[in-house]
């Protein structure tokens, strides 16, 4: 019997894989720069020293001088002040490390592994602390104002979760269609993917939305159910596919039944992404 996976893959597999990874699209802002201003190291010094329990100087001191071009200490900062628990400065590291430490949000999810594992991490702490900050986006622990985009962190954290749990099992898919050892455990994936959209679906409408508070709520229950369901359905498939795989005799790329399941993945992949093509960016 031929290992599960083996072979070569036909070119109808490959396409199939490649709009898997690459249909997904995510909304949010970079680390942004815009409208920071620098100061000397004295007055960043004095700013921890009136206030060294305070997370946001931490974060403010290290935006400072990762927007100056001294990118590693500035990270150091930032991390210090997610670890006190700031939640800007912990959805900031989310989206440096989603960008493999770039600026490039074109990039839906990291390349290197150990980026794509702290990204899942720091968004994954931010949605834990907005989740325990009842007075989120007007609590303590580092909301700054003047931070792009930072009144929808509640929504987008969970979202980045989401892109990022889809992307993992979709390349985890692919690694093991075209022959490569993938040790990814796609069910914990889609699992967590789940997980992600619940905690999506449960974040209450804020009034600092504004005009677009009920346009965001809208769009928040068609986008976030949307990718539910499709976790929920994936993981019934992958399950399937997995038992499929293990009692396949050819190459997965010559099995009928695999393709068949995958091809039921590839559709709910397009329910998906048509539920969510027609509402506002949140």
């Amino acid at each position: 019997m031929k290992q599960a996976g083996s072979g070569m893959l036909k070119r109808g597999i490959f396409i199939n894989c490649v709009f898997l990874v690459s249909i997904f699209s995510v909304d949010g802002f970079a680390l942004s720069c815009q409208g920071v201003k620098i100061f000397s190291a004295e007055s960043n010094a004095a700013l921890i020293a009136e206030a060294p329990h305070e997370s946001a100087r931490y974060y403010s001191v290290g935006l400072q001088k990762y927007c100056a071009g001294n990118v590693e200490t500035g990270i150091n900062y930032i991390e210090k002040a997610s670890d006190m628990g700031d939640i800007s400065a912990s959805y900031a590291l989310g989206l440096y490390y989603r960008s493999d430490r770039g600026i490039d949000l074109s990039q839906i999810a990291p390349t290197n592994q150990k980026n794509y594992d702290a990204a899942i991490f720091y968004f994954d702490r931010t949605v834990e602390l907005i989740d325990s900050d009842k007075g989120y986006p007007g609590g303590t622990k580092g909301d700054l104002p003047n931070l792009e985009g930072n009144n929808y962190m509640s929504l987008r954290a969970p979202l980045q979760l989401v892109v990022l749990y889809y992307t993992g099992y979709a390349r985890a898919l692919g690694a093991m269609l075209k022959d490569d050892v993938s040790y990814t455990d796609t069910i914990k994936v889609l699992e967590n993917m789940r997980s992600a959209a619940d905690r999506c679906l449960r974040r209450p409408s804020l009034s600092v939305w504004g005009a677009r508070q009920g346009e965001i709520a809208h769009s928040k229950q068609i986008v976030c159910q949307a990718r539910r369901d499709f976790a929920e359905k994936a993981i019934d498939l992958e399950f399937r596919r997995i038992e499929i795989a293990k009692h396949c005799d050819a190459a997965l790329s010559e099995c009928t039944e695999h393709q068949a399941i995958f091809n039921q993945i590839v559709q709910a992949v397009q329910e998906m992404n048509n539920k969510t093509s027609s509402v506002p960016k949140i």
